[in-house]
């Protein structure tokens, strides 16, 4: 296991007497290596390192090796953020000489190569998707690389092997008209368990077991809903105003017509929106809104091109993709037009928040939850933790961070018309929650504003307490103002 070590000021590797707990250092952190990987012998043979150089500002990952057991870790390959071709090592084969890497070199999308780690060049091309990244490894129960997975509207596995790929066509079959994949098998591939979904099913888990030719389902994520009727998401594309293909997904609920129209960015920003069940478009939907995510400029799956377009562009044409969703879903379904709210989380409650002073009149209301109001702040938070900052900016400089106030809904709040709700939990290490209460203790006295701290909540409302708390006050809300 790897641990902080005071001596070495780092995280250390040791081995660990289960019976006695007695810890064995087996390597010193000479190298300033941030986390470690062994292979599937239980050798660490790989780490990772993530630097900032202060001579050119440039974020750096280093991927050091070593060949074998007591020899020193050498450095291997670096990468320039946001600069070079990506490198991240799935796995090594069987002697350790070469590596699977996702790699977006040549292809501009996430690909898995052989890399010769001996002669330090990529070798060949083994996997890769004409239209999506890959995403990452299928590791089987012998912690052998087995295939590599990736996703369009849904989590798609590719399988090296022709038993493991049967496998695979055997949950499809089995859960036709489902979108299924393989949660974790048995060694000899007799029983296996599969997460599976519909546009009108919940997701839920499914045994089969070949031995004995039995099946069935075995646990509901959501039971109590299982017999809630769910809203359909559809696909939509549209072009940006400066050209760009953009795509997203748009619900809308049944027997409604023209019903308000809740916007809800996706957090990250370098995540996406998938069609698989989401509790907040689901109850959204519920309420009567139609919902419109969109995978902005930034999202990532959809290659390089499409991410690093949104690099440095916080509060800017990230910004001005979302009012394009908008507009092209006004004007082309049967939603309404001047009834409408931002919804967002993290990242999403950011644009939500940037949103309100530079769209003062495009929603009724909107809604930060976990968001972001000060981006030099939250640079400073992100820097506290020796995070990377994610391209929001190219340069820490003064200038440069003092120009992030344009793009900071704390320095704007005289321009904001709209009601605004806040929501944040007090144990969110993603985004500090004085975020929000610094902007609500700034705002209160001039804009209709409510903030609503949850103790003991984390960035992602994971405990019931807060997430119940958090959709009774969506509730409430959005009646109100919508």
């Amino acid at each position: 296991m790897s641990a902080y070590d005071e001596l070495d000021k780092g995280i250390s590797v040791y081995k660990v007497n289960l019976a006695d707990s007695d810890f064995d250092k087996i390597i010193v952190n000479n190298y300033e290596i941030d986390s470690w990987y062994a292979d599937n012998h239980g050798v660490v043979r790989l780490g990772l390192q993530w630097e900032k150089d202060k001579s050119t500002d440039e974020h750096k990952f280093t991927t050091w090796y070593r060949n074998a057991d007591g020899e020193p870790m050498k450095a291997l390959h670096t990468v320039i953020i946001g600069k070079s071709e990506t490198f991240d090592v799935m796995g090594l084969n069987d002697d350790g000489s070469k590596a699977y890497v996702l790699s977006d070199r040549i292809n501009n999308r996430e690909s898995l190569w052989l890399y010769d780690i001996p002669n330090n060049k990529f070798e060949r091309e083994v996997y890769s998707n004409p239209q999506y990244d890959l995403r990452g490894a299928l590791i089987n129960n012998e912690g052998e690389l087995a295939g590599v997975f990736y996703y369009d509207d849904y989590l798609r596995q590719h399988y090296f092997s022709d038993a493991d790929a049967k496998q695979t066509m055997l949950a499809k079959k089995l859960l036709a008209g489902m979108e299924s994949s393989i949660v974790t098998s048995s060694r000899d591939k007799q029983r296996f368990i599969i997460e599976a979904e519909s546009t009108s099913k919940l997701p839920t888990y499914f045994y089969v077991d070949l031995r004995t030719k039995k099946a069935g389902a075995w646990l509901s994520k959501y039971p109590l809903l299982n017999h809630e009727a769910l809203a359909v998401p559809q696909n939509i594309k549209f072009k940006a105003s400066d050209g760009m293909e953009l795509n997203g997904y748009l619900t809308i609920p049944a027997n409604i017509e023209k019903p308000p129209l809740v916007v809800f960015p996706h957090g990250g920003p370098h995540s996406r929106d998938y069609k698989y069940f989401d509790p907040f478009v689901q109850f959204f939907a519920a309420k009567g809104y139609a919902v419109l995510q969109v995978n902005f400029r930034g999202s990532e799956g959809f290659g390089n091109a499409y991410q690093t377009a949104g690099y440095y562009e916080w509060g800017k044409r990230m910004q001005r993709v979302v009012d394009d969703a908008m507009d092209y879903v006004v004007s082309n379904f049967p939603v309404s037009k001047n009834q409408a709210c931002m919804v967002g989380a993290s990242y999403g409650g950011y644009v939500a928040l940037t949103e309100a002073f530079q769209q003062p009149d495009r929603y009724k209301c909107y809604v930060s939850i976990a968001g972001i109001s000060d981006l030099e702040a939250d640079i400073a938070h992100e820097k506290k933790m020796k995070v990377y900052v994610g391209n929001i900016i190219k340069e820490e400089s003064r200038d440069a961070l003092a120009a992030l106030g344009d793009v900071s809904a704390i320095n704007h709040i005289d321009e904001i018309k709209a009601p605004i709700l806040l929501i944040h939990g007090t144990k969110d290490t993603q985004v500090n929650y004085h975020q929000s209460s610094d902007f609500y203790d700034k705002a209160r006295r001039k804009i209709d504003i409510k903030y609503i701290e949850l103790k003991d909540t984390t960035h992602y409302l994971d405990d019931p307490t807060g997430r119940t708390a958090t959709f009774k006050a969506l509730d409430e809300f959005l009646s109100k103002y919508l």
